[in-house]
């Protein structure tokens, strides 16, 4: 139990609230923070892809009561609350139910950036309103309103996301920041040099404040720049009102979350972000989703829209582009021909666990591989031609050995890609197949290239042809990989898979 007061002039409120982490003093609440969740035993023998998990969630008994207001010459009123935490390395909050008046702004901001402002028309269709992450431990919640509609303002329930991952690059100056495995290679580097195009159509996807995968930004053949992206189902965007995921409205795309300078964090910025998005297409059997976001990125970002090949003809060779670990965009790649798979992947909890059966690409990585938060990055052909989205797997960076001793540093264990090919034809949870909005214009392509910002025409070919020739092969997979003690065995860590 923890005491939540606040000062009101010549007189003082006590409103004592159970088992919640949190105090306040004044226009402040002190978070305290969360408890780290309870390990879980991993599936043995099963493959898995872990969805990272980079912050927890705590439950705010919030009121109106708890702000402070003040009052501008303008005819507004300012409701203000800073929100104290011991550590978080972002803030996030959910305002379920939120009550606003129209003409309000909301706005949540720190001394290292600020989300918003948004207005009641940013809410869902359930009344929610998602503040996306701002950096830093300490947070400020300002919401500014009509003076005369003051009365107007209630909170529902509230939940702030407690980061306990950093997703703003400043970790220390190596190939492997943050939790990313050593054999990881920074797309500044010379590696990444013949893929800009799949490099800048990659983005990181914050779901919920909390969850991370990684997403792509497509082109279709109207070629209009409708800002559409795909990304593995397991990762958990659902549409409204689906209790099984987070709504679509909750996602953050960054775009250009990557270094300037190869393996240094040099130019990072998380800021070229987009809030907000439609769920237009999600299927299990292929481990795929498509959401429109809410708007276009601008053309300061720089953003590719990027080709894909649903011929099923997969690639001999090809790269994987993501953020492992929620970490600094990176670079993996093959050398032999991917090969068709039906495997079966699993989240790895083990209370409520789901087994999903996936047709996927197998990937067997020659350099680099993928890890937690890769979940949904894209597989890509010579061409630079989307084939599928990372579902799971077994891919680490080797061995860590005995005490030291013994170790590998040799690429490990397969990867598997949900196959675009299969969710271009299949139905799918929403009844539409993904054909139906990557081809709006009814063509029958089966290949489009990438195409930059702006309104030029893409370049396609006919059903099955595009420009150059698509390499033949099979199989392609991807996973979230993660080397823990376990390794003093010879074994390497399955990873887990928890959208929700």
């Amino acid at each position: 139990m923890h005491f939540i007061k606040r000062l009101c002039g010549s007189w003082c409120a006590a409103l004592w609230i159970l088992a919640i982490p949190l105090t306040a003093t004044g226009a402040e609440l002190t978070v305290a923070r969360p408890a780290a969740d309870a390990a879980q035993p991993l599936p043995a023998g099963m493959l898995t892809t872990p969805v990272l998990q980079a912050a927890r969630v705590i439950d705010l008994p919030l009121t109106v009561q708890h702000g402070s207001w003040s009052f501008p010459a303008d005819g507004t009123a300012v409701w203000r609350l800073q929100l104290r935490t011991a550590d978080a390395t972002y803030v996030g909050l959910q305002l379920q139910d939120l009550q606003l008046p129209p003409h309000s702004r909301v706005t949540l901001s720190s001394d290292q950036g600020q989300s918003g402002p948004f207005s009641d028309r940013d809410r869902g269709g359930d009344n929610t309103l998602w503040l996306p992450l701002v950096h830093g431990s300490d947070a400020v919640l300002e919401i500014v309103l009509p003076a005369a509609s003051m009365s107007e303002l209630r909170f529902g329930e509230t939940t702030m996301q407690y980061g306990v991952v950093p997703l703003d690059g400043r970790r220390p100056q190596t190939k492997a920041e943050g939790d990313a495995g050593a054999c990881h290679n920074d797309v500044a580097c010379p590696v990444g040099d013949d893929w800009r195009a799949a490099i800048d159509a990659t983005v990181l996807l914050v779901i919920a404040n909390r969850n991370v995968c990684n997403g792509v930004l497509l082109n279709n053949s109207r070629g209009d720049g409708a800002p559409l992206i795909i990304t593995a189902d397991h990762c958990g965007i659902r549409a409204d009102g689906d209790g099984d995921g987070f709504p679509a409205a909750s996602v953050t795309a960054i775009f250009n979350f990557q270094s300037q300078q190869c393996d240094r964090s040099v130019g990072v910025s998380s800021e070229d972000r987009i809030t907000g998005a439609t769920l237009l297409y999600r299927d299990s059997r292929s481990d795929t989703s498509l959401i429109r976001l809410d708007r276009a990125p601008p053309a300061v970002f720089n953003a590719h829209y990027a080709g894909w090949d649903a011929t099923g003809n997969g690639a001999s060779r090809g790269s994987g582009v993501h953020h492992p670990a929620g970490d600094l965009k990176k670079i993996s790649l093959f050398d032999q021909p991917v090969q068709k798979e039906i495997v079966t992947i699993t989240d790895g909890a083990i209370i409520g666990s789901r087994d999903q059966t996936v047709d996927a690409w197998r990937v067997a990585w020659s350099d680099g591989v993928t890890e937690f938060g890769s979940s949904g990055s894209g597989l890509w052909t010579p061409q630079q031609q989307l084939i599928g989205v990372l579902s799971g797997g077994r891919s680490a960076c080797g061995r860590a050995g005995f005490f030291g001793l013994g170790g590998s540093n040799d690429v490990v264990g397969p990867d598997f890609y949900g196959r675009l090919e299969v969710a271009f034809t299949r139905a799918g949870a929403l009844g539409t197949p993904i054909q139906r909005f990557l081809d709006p214009t009814g063509s029958g392509v089966l290949r489009l290239n990438q195409r930059t910002g702006g309104n030029a025409p893409p370049a396609t070919g006919g059903s099955g042809g595009s420009t150059g020739t698509p390499e033949s092969g099979g199989d392609g997979g991807g996973s979230l990989t993660w080397i823990a003690l376990i390794t003093l065995f010879g074994g390497v860590l399955l990873r887990r898979r928890r959208p929700a």
